[in-house]
């Protein structure tokens, strides 16, 4: 054997030797930090990782825990939904190859640790549903392959960090249910991936940025429950991909476009109820066919309810109670047969309930109190079978109950007092009570009695 050949084959053998030692050291550090995160939880009610978590078994097999198959690295680790409680130990910052960490709807406590930026791997970052506090680390902008980042329902406070925008590959970002303060950084614009933007219940003030209009691949935006004023960007409802708007429960103003639904093939779910929005509500919303729920309740909307809702044949919840819309219900109401929830309270509303309401055949909960509807309770109601709640108090609604209400097995609730309705209940209500059925029905201030 030549000379050459030897001093190579020592030479592989030297390389192998290495090769395996840098191995087996990436693999100690890896099987360290984990440890390390081991003895930082508290109570492990299933005691999951007490009984798996053990240096008997290879870690890569541990619950939670998974490999690249090649260099047997941690790649995830997830240990959501499993009741753990402590904090999360400094050492997670070691596992180098980490691509996603989800600790979601546990009790972990304390602050969010720095060492999280030493994780340039990392896509995505699960903690919601915990009990973390403090300010968000800004050294996480040194995570640049970031696309995931929720850290709702914790106790987060501080201002939304203006870094975020230096994440070029962010998609998803969940803040919800946090205590942060503060405004909106118009950066957030700059975050062109952006596909999902919940910042509801915080403390947040000031405007809606213009700049959040520039996010053309965003599907869902929930700034619910906050402090905002001014008006809603128009660039907003251009959002071809939205699928959800979510701004209840602020103090936004000013009024709805009248284009509003041209635009928005893919709306699915409007939450605008509880705020001070004015003007008429856009018939071309009837163009949102795929609209499932549609609340603009508790604002200063007037007009009347578009005569063209019943084109919208995938909605289940319709919310409008609560503003200062006139007219009539109409009629194409009834073409709503998936809808289940109708709410049109406290308006304006007069003339005669529509007998096409006879359509909805899946409609659950009827609220229309507080109008001027006259005339008297159409029998095709009856035909409600999944009618659980009916409330018609305080309008002008005459003659007599309906005797087919006894149809109405699923029925709860009755509110029918203030109107001029005959004081006499169908003696047929007595099979509606034996099911534990309540009827409130109060004409004038005069009880009437049930059946016995």
């Amino acid at each position: 054997m030549s000379v050459e050949r030897l001093f190579m084959e020592y030479l592989v053998g030297v390389l192998l030797v290495h090769s395996c030692l840098a191995i087996s050291s990436s693999n100690v550090t890896d099987l360290s930090a984990l440890l390390e995160f081991k003895s930082e939880i508290k109570l492990d009610p299933n005691n999951i990782l007490g009984s798996n978590w053990t240096k008997a078994e290879n870690f890569c097999n541990w619950v939670g825990v998974s490999c690249s198959s090649r260099r047997q690295r941690v790649t995830v680790l997830s240990l959501r939904d499993m009741g753990l409680q402590g904090t999360i130990s400094p050492y997670v910052g070691n596992l180098s190859f980490l691509v996603r960490l989800d600790l979601r709807n546990n009790s972990f406590h304390g602050h969010l640790i720095p060492e999280i930026s030493h994780l340039n791997r990392l896509r995505g970052l699960i903690l919601q549903d915990n009990m973390l506090e403090g300010l968000i680390p800004e050294r996480m902008q040194y995570c640049q392959k970031l696309q995931v980042i929720s850290l709702a329902e914790n106790e987060f406070t501080g201002v939304i960090p203006k870094w975020l925008s230096n994440l070029p590959s962010l998609r998803v970002l969940f803040l919800g249910g946090n205590n942060l303060t503060g405004t909106i950084p118009p950066s957030l614009g700059n975050n062109s991936k952006l596909e999902w933007l919940g910042l509801e219940q915080n403390h947040l003030h000031g405007t809606i940025p213009n700049e959040i209009g520039n996010l053309q691949n965003l599907m869902g935006i929930g700034f619910a429950e906050n402090n905002f004023t001014g008006l809603i960007p128009l660039t907003i409802f251009n959002i071809s991909t939205l699928e959800q708007i979510s701004l209840e429960d602020n103090s936004l103003s000013g009024t709805l476009p009248a284009t509003l639904g041209l635009l928005l093939p893919n709306l699915e779910k409007v939450g605008l109820a509880l705020n001070k929005l004015s003007g008429v509500i856009p018939l071309y919303l009837s163009n949102c066919s795929q609209l499932v729920r549609l609340g603009l309740g508790e604002n200063r909307f007037t007009g009347e309810v578009p005569g063209n809702i019943g084109h919208l044949e995938q909605l289940q919840i319709l919310v409008l109670d609560g503003n200062q819309l006139t007219g009539s219900i109409p009629r194409g109401i009834g073409s709503l047969t998936n809808l289940t929830m109708l709410a049109l309270s406290n308006n304006n509303l007069s003339g005669a309930i529509p007998s096409t309401i006879k359509g909805m055949k899946s409609l659950q909960r009827l609220y229309l109190d507080g109008n001027q509807l006259e005339d008297s309770i159409p029998n095709e109601i009856c035909l409600l079978r999944n009618l659980g709640g009916m409330v018609l108090r305080n309008n002008k609604l005459s003659g007599s109950i309906p005797s087919c209400i006894e149809n109405l097995s699923q029925l709860q609730i009755m509110l029918l007092d203030s109107n001029s309705l005959s004081s006499s209940i169908p003696s047929t209500c007595g099979a509606l009570k034996i099911s534990g059925f309540w009827i409130y029905h109060l004409i004038h201030w005069v009880e009437a009695s049930m059946p016995t």
